[in-house]
């Protein structure tokens, strides 16, 4: 009595959950005007440093996945000889035939199952693979808050520096004179020295986030590139197992239409057993 090769399960495609390339982190802020010194006492003006903002980077894009592989599911077993009584018999030849087409199947679901585990291994590890780029996706994002927030003390030292020349500017046409007017000359240039400081932190500040965000997204980028590549090739590899699982269950339905609930003679399969 020989039963039917269980069918196997076709994988499912792997969707990619990336995004597209992010860009380094461009400068976009309008250059603030200079301080300007009063007349009275007038150091050299610091040159307004251009504030540092942050490219707009394309949220992750997700992939479309590829149709899974229709799953077969296992047939209830059927059995050569167990027909009902006067149905057909199965001629010696037939009965070659059927026994041979049933090995060769058997043979054929066991090669598809001995591939199937290393393809669900690896998709498994393309799933961490995939977690950590959206870690480092996340970490960019952080590193994006911080750029902004250096912009936006960019702005506020842009705001004091327009109104430091405002306030020189009305000095040094007023052509005023004595205690007074040489106190506000004095806190004038302090805080124009206060400003060069603050310019020289801030352009400090903006040069070491540019560097780093340059290294940070190139290798996210190259990752991102890495693991597509890697998911494309799973994804043609597993359609491919996917076709042959399709084809083994094909033929094995052709076999139980042709071969199952046949009588044989018993005679007749030991014969074929003997090589006859």
């Amino acid at each position: 009595m020989k039963k039917t090769p269980a069918a196997s399960t076709a994988g499912v495609l792997i969707a990619l959950l990336t995004s597209l390339p992010l860009s380094v982190f461009a400068q976009a802020a309008a250059k603030p005007a200079a301080p300007n010194a009063p007349a009275a006492a007038k150091p050299a003006a610091p040159t307004a440093p251009v504030a540092a903002k942050p490219a707009a980077a394309k949220p992750p894009a997700a992939k479309p996945a590829a149709a899974a592989a229709a799953a077969a599911t296992a047939a209830k077993a059927n059995a050569l000889g167990s027909g009902v009584a006067g149905g057909p018999l199965l001629t010696r030849d037939e009965l070659r035939v059927c026994l041979k087409q049933e090995e060769t199947i058997r043979n054929r679901i066991t090669e598809l199952e001995t591939q199937r585990e290393p393809l669900a291994a690896e998709k498994a590890s393309i799933g961490v693979e995939q977690q950590a780029v959206r870690d480092e996706r996340a970490k960019i994002e952080e590193f994006r808050k911080v750029a902004d927030e250096l912009g936006v003390r960019f702005k506020t030292y842009g705001t004091r520096v327009e109104a430091l020349n405002a306030r020189v500017a009305e000095f040094n046409a007023s052509k005023r004179s004595g205690a007074p007017a040489e106190r506000q000359r004095v806190e004038m240039n302090t805080e124009q020295a206060a400003l060069v400081t603050e310019r020289a932190v801030l352009e400090a500040e903006r040069l070491r986030l540019s560097t780093q965000s340059e290294e940070i997204i190139r290798t996210y980028n190259a990752n991102v590139n890495a693991l597509e590549l890697r998911v494309t090739d799973w994804n043609e590899r597993n359609a491919k197992w996917a076709d042959r699982s399709s084809a083994v269950e094909s033929d094995r339905k052709g076999w139980l239409s042709s071969c199952s609930d046949r009588r044989y003679r018993e005679d007749d399969e030991t014969a074929i057993r003997k090589g006859k």
